[in-house]
């Protein structure tokens, strides 16, 4: 096993270890994942969605959508997140594939998210289970954002979906990875030219 803490680390997080180094305020991800739960130590990503973007555009063609592979899945949270216990079993990519392909992804990237710590969280403990360290790239969450812009008490939780309708943003694929981390990138975008 090549995650054992006494052998050398995999290429692809040492790759992602050298990237995080040259980091730059200017390159942005938007982020978000689907999961079985809220349980960040019990639950699983379904899917991972990612779009690159700056203050001024939003490079749809520099997205990604992953969808992991599932042993079981709990149908009470598919009404939230439409993914099926017959599309989760036959996803293409393992956990440890698609965390492969996200690092790849986001390099050195500012990753952004609404309610990021949780999404940060999840492929921490999927990071873990690989027995590599945590995310490395700094992070902007537009939930804390949007609070600071508009005068919110900071213990106040605002939804992605108040957002929306605040910046009249349309909700197309909400509740998807990559609908989500799109909606998200809209966001941080009007939140930024305040």
């Amino acid at each position: 096993d090549y995650f054992s803490s006494k052998k050398e680390q995999p290429q692809f997080w040492k790759d992602y270890l050298s990237d995080c180094k040259s980091a730059s305020p200017d390159h942005f991800v938007a982020f978000d994942c689907e999961t079985t739960g809220l349980d960040i130590k019990r639950d699983r990503i379904l899917s991972i969605g990612a779009i690159k973007f700056s203050n001024e555009r939003i490079y749809v063609a520099q997205s990604m959508e992953l969808f992991v592979r599932q042993v079981e899945l709990d149908e009470k949270t598919v009404s939230i997140h439409g993914i099926l216990p017959s599309d989760a079993a036959v996803a293409e990519l393992t956990e440890e594939e698609a965390i492969i392909r996200f690092l790849n992804f986001i390099s050195y990237a500012r990753l952004v998210g609404h309610h990021i710590s949780f999404d940060v969280a999840m492929i921490d403990q999927a990071l873990k289970r690989l027995g590599l360290g945590k995310l490395k790239n700094r992070t902007q969450d537009t939930n804390s954002l949007f609070k600071k812009k508009h005068h919110f008490p900071q213990d106040q939780n605002v939804s992605l979906d108040e957002v929306c309708k605040r910046f009249s943003i349309k909700e197309s694929n909400r509740h998807t990875a990559l609908g989500d981390a799109y909606i998200t990138a809209v966001a941080h975008q009007r939140l930024s030219a305040m």
